[in-house]
């Protein structure tokens, strides 16, 4: 009853303003005096007066957002952060290396310029941690061309299955796990999928990120069924995975606020470094670098996923250029047409030519001549012309390891291992350009080429992917009685297979109490007698 009341009430209000509403339309309107020789409309002087609009400020959730300007990313990342920072031993341990070795943050916060705007970009429109920024640090020196003995390469040190599983390509022409733009995409998204898994527990994804997702589940089962806590400081893992998250957390406490520890951070302004630029073919990063007025290192530190000179005829087709040479760069490139652009020339067809022949003479896939020249190659008229490279198609970072290499005298207890990583190389690549085995036992006074370019910032690199910490000393430990390799590899930090690689030791060695082991080890650490 009481509602049917209610809603007549309604209706009767309702034909009540109507009414009200169709009285003030039919009211006339006294218009002002006409202006002579004005003709004045009767409808016009029927026509009710219309208000003034009224001017209003507009709302809060009208106005156009006000970007925030930081004076540096390192501001800009402090606004974002959102793990907590633990009070852990593990924690204490590396912050105090870190504030111990303010000059390799520097270091790398140098080299870390060209990319860091971009990834607090992508970090910040996920919503997720700022404190990820600053992963790459922990992974790879933010060098895009570390690469570990997992095979894992990048800033973000992704392993090839892992890569492919999330879309990064990997073959003759580029490997996206280096590719700045690619790599980022591509972890934040495994981050994502991580963080899902573990009920958002961003400690255990990014303990996941390292050690993998299954194992880290495998481990807290363990801990479960033991009825022990299951958080990331409580689980039983790798030496490398115990120190990979209190690296992060060690780093934001720093980054927080480094000048409550005396340490000053690099000035990076919060805006592009790079911009990106549409080639819609091939290029060559050679002729690309002389247009853009820089270094061949430089353009290729921002284009790191190219193998080869020539960038690859499945794309992307496109560059990075740094912001502050791309106005003038980007006419001078439009102004070449796409044979120059990839720097090739034209050849004659003559009697016995094939796509595979001319292949083979410039060292180049098939596919890349019969993408290039648009043909698949089967009848090639004599006479006819295709497009083939001007120049050896090289590597393109042999060709800029040549130009900047330089000569280590091997001395006593230097191995090649060792050699590797304090220039910043792997042990494939030090070999391949001595032209040695990797069995290959060094004398002292003997001379290996190493780059030069990667003895300063490398040799302190510290990947997450590689269990040698980046900054390391030689010991020479005693095996005491019930000592075994794992149990000395648990006890110092470092792998079984790297001890047995120090020693030349295979699977089938016996050590004996007594025998003297050489190991590298962290040099932040004391570990005792």
């Amino acid at each position: 009853m009481t509602l049917r009341l209610a809603a007549r009430a309604a209706r009767l209000a309702l034909l009540a303003s109507a009414a009200i509403l169709a009285a003030c339309a039919q009211q006339p309107t006294t218009p002002g005096p006409a202006l002579p020789g004005t003709v004045v409309s009767p409808t016009a002087r029927e026509r009710p007066a219309l208000p003034l609009p009224v001017e209003r400020a507009p709302l809060d959730d009208e106005l156009p957002p006000v970007p925030i300007v930081y004076p540096d990313v390192f501001e800009r990342i402090r606004g974002g952060f959102q793990l907590a920072d633990v009070q852990h031993p593990w924690v204490q341990a590396e912050f105090n290396w870190y504030v111990r070795n303010a000059e390799y943050l520097n270091r790398v916060f140098g080299r870390a310029q060209r990319y860091l705007h971009h990834i607090a970009n992508e970090v910040e429109a996920r919503g997720m941690p700022m404190e990820l920024a600053l992963l790459p640090l922990v992974e790879s020196a933010f060098n895009p061309f570390a690469y570990s003995r997992a095979h894992a390469a990048g800033l973000w040190q992704f392993i090839p299955e892992t890569g492919k599983r999330h879309g990064l390509q990997q073959n003759f022409w580029q490997d996206q796990r280096r590719d700045v733009l690619e790599s980022t995409r591509a972890a934040l998204e495994y981050l994502t999928f991580l963080h899902k898994m573990h009920n958002g527990d961003w400690q255990l994804a990014i303990a996941s990120y390292n050690f993998g997702g299954g194992n880290v589940r495998r481990a807290i089962a363990r801990n479960r069924a033991l009825g022990r806590n299951t958080d990331f400081f409580s689980l039983s893992m790798p030496a490398e995975t115990r120190a990979y998250v209190p690296k992060l957390i060690a780093l934001a406490r720093l980054v927080r606020n480094p000048a409550a520890y005396g340490v000053s951070l690099p000035y990076i302004p919060d805006a592009p470094y790079f911009r990106v630029v549409q080639t819609g073919g091939p290029v060559d990063l050679r002729l690309a670098a002389s247009l853009a007025g820089i270094d061949v290192e430089e353009l290729h530190a921002l284009n790191a996923s190219w193998n080869q000179a020539v960038t690859g005829p499945d794309g992307p087709h496109r560059l990075l250029i740094p912001a502050v040479v791309a106005d003038a760069f980007e006419p001078r490139f439009a102004a070449l047409d796409a044979a120059q652009r990839a720097n090739l020339v034209r050849h004659t067809v003559t009697s016995g030519d094939t796509l595979a022949s001319l292949a083979r003479r410039h060292e180049v896939p098939v596919a890349f001549l019969a993408a290039v020249n648009n043909t698949d190659g089967t009848q090639l008229a004599i006479g006819g012309e295709l497009l083939v490279p001007a120049g050896r198609l090289v590597p393109l970072r042999d060709n800029l390891d040549r130009s900047a290499s330089t000569v280590h005298v091997v001395r006593a207890g230097d191995t090649l291992w060792g050699v590797s990583k304090r220039y910043g190389m792997s042990l494939n690549e030090l070999t391949r350009i001595n032209n040695i085995k990797t069995s290959s036992t060094l004398r002292p006074g003997q001379r290996l080429n190493v780059r030069a370019s990667g003895a300063a910032g490398a040799a302190a690199s510290r990947t997450a992917s590689s269990s040698q910490p980046a900054s390391t000393r030689q010991i020479d430990y005693r095996v005491r009685k019930g000592d075994t390799l794992s149990s000395i590899a648990r006890r110092f930090s470092v792998s079984v297979r790297d001890l047995m690689a120090w020693n030349g030791l295979n699977g089938s060695t016996v050590i004996r109490s007594g025998q003297s082991l050489t190991l590298h080890v962290d040099a932040r650490r004391d570990f005792g007698g």
